[in-house]
């Protein structure tokens, strides 16, 4: 894939150069292709943000320049606002590690624990072969080594459940993915 998007022109009625390529294997594995634009997209914009999204920005009323006899409200509308950046940074930080782990690739490893061996067993099992009709045998897959190895199903699932979580996430808030 080649990305090459360029600045926004200095005059209004310019267009911006923008030439995209996509080639066959960037398709294979869409996702992992996207995040690696995605990721730093988002350490950028979260390092240069000048704002938040309205959601994240809505504090309660009016702005303190309009209640100026009320000293009170432009201390709680400050804090009113820096929680929202601190909601807004907590979303972001979540889609940024959504993205890092897609990037990671071997990830899941970490739920595999000791050393995997594994044998293919005849089984008693036989299906028709759907192509010849021949009865034909099957195998199972077995753990040679159970008592030296286990996997953390629930770990590895709750990894996902996080992972997921930032995907949605960026979904959500995609249109307010603006600095």
């Amino acid at each position: 894939m080649k990305v090459n998007i360029g600045k926004f022109p200095k005059k209004s009625t310019g267009k911006r150069k923008i030439n995209i390529e996509i080639e066959n294997q960037d398709t294979w594995n869409l996702d992992h292709t996207l995040a690696l634009i995605i990721y730093p997209a988002l350490l950028q914009l979260k390092a240069t943000k000048q704002g938040v999204p309205n959601e994240f920005a809505d504090v309660g009323g009016e702005q303190h320049v309009m209640q100026d006899s009320f000293d009170f409200y432009q201390e709680s509308y400050d804090d009113a606002w820096k929680l929202g950046l601190e909601r807004w940074d907590d979303v972001l930080d979540k889609m940024i590690w959504s993205f890092e782990q897609l990037l990671k690739g071997e990830y899941d490893d970490q739920y595999h624990h000791g050393e995997a061996k594994y044998d293919w067993v005849k089984s008693d099992k036989t299906y028709p072969n759907p192509i010849t009709g021949k009865i034909e045998e099957t195998f199972q897959m077995v753990d040679k080594n159970p008592d030296e190895h286990w996997y953390d199903s629930v770990g590895h699932l709750k990894h996902e459940e996080r992972i997921q979580e930032g995907l949605e996430l960026f979904g959500k808030y995609f249109r307010s993915l603006w600095d």
